[in-house]
């Protein structure tokens, strides 16, 4: 129950907080969901500065209840806002260091709940194994060093790096050969491509080949890929030896492993030698900005024959230009001599200069691989302690943040709106309607979010109020709950508004006050039974004579069914689910070669976790949502609209997560409404209606089971299909004629009125 002002104070500005957790910088990712940009030819300037207006314009509806975006180009034509308020709040977002094309920096790694509970019992077991190594401290500093010295002079020598005497591109970019004997790829950028290299006068009885990829300030955000993000994803890596008598016919080379230094999660080297384009290896572009070195030992030592080349080809089949922008080959012919890439990698840094991270891979890898006895085993145990230590932190989710840059940029109007057509300079400031903020208050985003939740401030608490009001009543005391200016409605009770925000303010900005004092009011507990009379003088119920009645959102509509089936999963967190979808519906909306996927449906508890945790793609919201008027989500929106179309009626009589559910509701009432028809009827409705039946409507149930048990009597192919729907197996002990005829009463109780509305 985190009090609503601190709420604010993280969402907006939990960055510059002193000392901010990372929980209060991931909470300022909500001014980070506005749409981006990767479309290629977009002008960066025109689309960030779309972000920060995105952010200015949902700040202010959310919290002040404004239209603020229609003085982007004017003042506003109603409220007091001018375009100077408009681009002075605009400053207050116009510091983060981002780009408009691919603007997905700065972003946070961050471990889930999850992912923090297994580290802290890794770092508990790896220094329990730490002190068991103690004794033999001294016995292993003195080995290692001699180690190191040894591989570092071996590392340094074993490898001969080769320069290619023909490159070529399938996808028409430009390979340039530099000084160092790396490649760069410039030029086009197609979306897939091939690169095959010839090389001479290679050493005998090579062992391993080595694939270094290389930054270059050429590159996207300086990295060694040339995708928008500086990722690449290298499918294949390929190795064949071109004869001087059968040029044409290159013979294979087999590959027996491959490790790297670094491997992006689900895309691990493996990836590049397992004869599979779907599968790959990257790097984490957008986050790591380094060299990055795969080493591929061959089967059996290779023998180049006189006049033979060696050819490399490196295939990149992902898409959307992951493609290597910078690498070099290099080839060793020491077998007994060939340790990981990650482990080489931190013997060619200086001893003093080594991270943490590289002291320990060192340390691992010799006591783990070097070391014998008792320190061996030990090492073998930490090194795997280590290694699953790095995977988890290898894995940890990326979430887009806010931070400011050290050096604020300068903010101007801009004339008609537009990005390039600047005026007047302007600086952070509230408007100027409003109460002002302390005047020995540096003007940041921190300095607005306290504004905001400030006492003085007339607008926050009362939209919050109203807001919350809507969507327990369903309709707010203001029903514009978007808009609490001049073009809204007025409010329907004014003091009730203005006495709740006060009472929310006095409680602390406690949220769980302001909800138990309004359900528990006398206002809120009246029947939602209408007289003729009151529908004829307050058909919206605007003077709250009666308790609220709506059709639920869409998320209530689902976990309802699933509520009342029994087969909804309480469990709370985790990752995004994937739920029932019609086949082949992400494709027809967006079909990429080579980028768009299959929606991945998912299976066991996922199907039934709350529509909270539902996959949301953007554009393309889950059918049976959107039929119940789910917004895309593209941009914000403080209030849905509720509309009633029979599309909605057939969502719930055949959508597969509803004759699901339906099928568990009959198991219930089969199984909990004991023997007789009419009380397992009573025990359907009293589970989907919190009543129980009238006379007359349990006679209409009655006669549709009798129906429906007669035709499923019949038709027993049919009553099988029916009770096939979902991937939740069925009780084989309930009779399928008697189970499916159930089903159908099930159906139609999930489809009525009263199920869908709140009453």
């Amino acid at each position: 129950n985190l009090p609503f002002d601190q709420f604010t104070i993280e969402q907006l500005a939990g960055d510059l907080l002193p000392d901010a957790t990372t929980q209060q910088r991931l909470a300022t990712g909500f001014n980070r969901n506005h749409p981006i940009t990767i479309e290629g030819g977009v002008i960066d300037e025109e689309y960030r500065t779309e972000y920060v207006i995105d952010r200015l314009t949902t700040t202010s509806t959310v919290w002040m209840g404004l239209t603020m975006g229609c003085a982007r180009c004017h003042d506003h034509k109603y409220d007091p806002l001018t375009r100077t308020d408009f681009y002075s709040l605009f400053a207050f977002f116009n510091n983060v260091p981002e780009k408009g094309n691919s603007g997905f920096a700065p972003q946070l790694r961050a471990a889930t709940r999850s992912q923090q509970a297994e580290l802290d019992r890794l770092a508990h077991d790896i220094t329990a194994v730490e002190q068991q190594l103690v004794p033999f401290a001294d016995q292993i500093n003195a080995q290692q060093a001699a180690w190191e010295a040894t591989a570092k002079d071996r590392v340094e020598n074993q490898w001969q790096v080769l320069s290619p005497e023909q490159m070529t591109s399938s996808g028409g970019s430009t390979l340039t050969l530099l000084e160092d004997s790396s490649v760069l790829a410039g030029g086009a950028t197609p979306g897939n491509d091939d690169y095959e290299l010839l090389f001479a006068n290679v050493a005998a009885d090579i062992t391993a080949v080595r694939l270094e990829a290389i930054t270059h300030e050429s590159l996207p955000h300086n990295g060694a890929g040339r995708a928008f993000n500086s990722n690449f994803v290298l499918s294949e890596f390929e190795l064949a030896i071109v004869s001087a008598n059968n040029a044409a016919s290159p013979a294979k080379v087999a590959l027996a492993s491959v490790s790297a230094d670094y491997e992006q999660k689900n895309y691990e080297v493996a990836g590049s030698i397992d004869g599979n384009l779907g599968t790959g290896w990257a790097v984490d572009g957008p986050s790591r900005k380094e060299n990055s070195t795969a080493i591929y030992l061959l089967d059996k030592p290779l023998q180049l024959a006189v006049g033979s080349k060696l050819q490399i080809a490196m295939r990149h089949r992902f898409g959307s230009t992951h493609t290597i922008g910078r690498f070099r080959i290099s080839v060793s012919n020491d077998p007994s001599f060939v340790i990981p890439s990650d482990v080489s990698s931190a013997l060619a840094v200086a001893a003093d200069k080594r991270s943490k991270l590289q002291k320990n891979l060192l340390t691992d890898h010799f006591l783990a691989h070097v070391a014998d006895g008792e320190i061996g085993t030990l090492g073998s145990r930490m090194r795997e302690l280590r290694t699953r230590q790095h995977e988890i932190e290898a894995s940890f989710p990326e979430s887009l943040v806010m931070t400011e840059m050290a050096t604020p940029r300068e903010t101007f109007m801009l004339i008609r709106g537009q990005y390039d057509q600047k005026g007047d300079k302007v600086t952070a400031a509230t408007p100027r309607f409003l109460p002002p903020p302390p005047t020995d208050t540096k003007l940041d985003r921190l300095a607005l979010a306290k504004w905001l939740v400030s006492r003085e401030h007339p607008l926050t608490a009362r939209v919050f109020v109203n807001r919350l009001w809507n969507q327990i009543f369903g309709v707010g005391i203001v029903r514009t709950v978007e808009d609490l200016g001049t073009q809204g409605e007025w409010p329907s009770h004014p003091e009730l508004l203005d006495w709740l925000a006060v009472e929310f303010m006095d409680s602390g900005w406690n949220v769980k006050h302001l909800i138990k004092t309004i359900v528990m009011s006398a206002t809120y507990r009246q029947s939602s039974d209408i007289s003729p009379e009151m529908n004829t003088r307050d058909p919206e119920n605007r003077l709250l004579a009666r308790g609220p009645r709506y059709r639920m959102s869409a998320e209530m509509i689902r976990d309802n069914a699933l509520a009342v089936s029994g087969l909804l999963v309480e469990k709370v967190g985790g990752p995004s689910v994937y739920p029932y979808q019609p086949p082949g519906l992400w494709l027809e909306i967006n079909n990429r070669p080579n980028y768009s996927k299959e929606y991945p449906t998912g299976s066991g508890d996922d199907l039934y976790r709350r529509s909270l945790y539902t996959y949301w793609k953007r554009t393309l919201p889950p059918p049976t949502m959107a039929a119940f008027d789910a917004p895309e989500r593209e941009f914000c929106l403080v209030r849905r609209s509720r509309t009633n179309t029979p599309l909605q009626a057939l969502v719930v009589l055949n959508d597969p997560q509803f004759v699901e559910a339906a099928r568990h509701l009959a198991a219930r009432m089969m199984n909990e409404g004991g023997h007789d028809i009419d009380s397992r009827l009573v025990t359907g409705v009293r589970m989907a209606l919190a009543r129980p039946p009238s006379a007359d409507e349990l006679e209409e149930l009655r006669a549709y089971y009798k129906s429906e048990l007669a035709y499923f009597a019949e038709h027993q192919d049919a009553a099988m299909k029916l009770l096939q729907v979902g991937q939740s197996p069925r009780n084989d002990q309930l009779d399928i004629v008697d189970h499916a005829a159930y089903t159908s009463v099930a159906r139609l109780l999930l489809n009525l009125d009263e199920t869908l509305t709140k009453n």
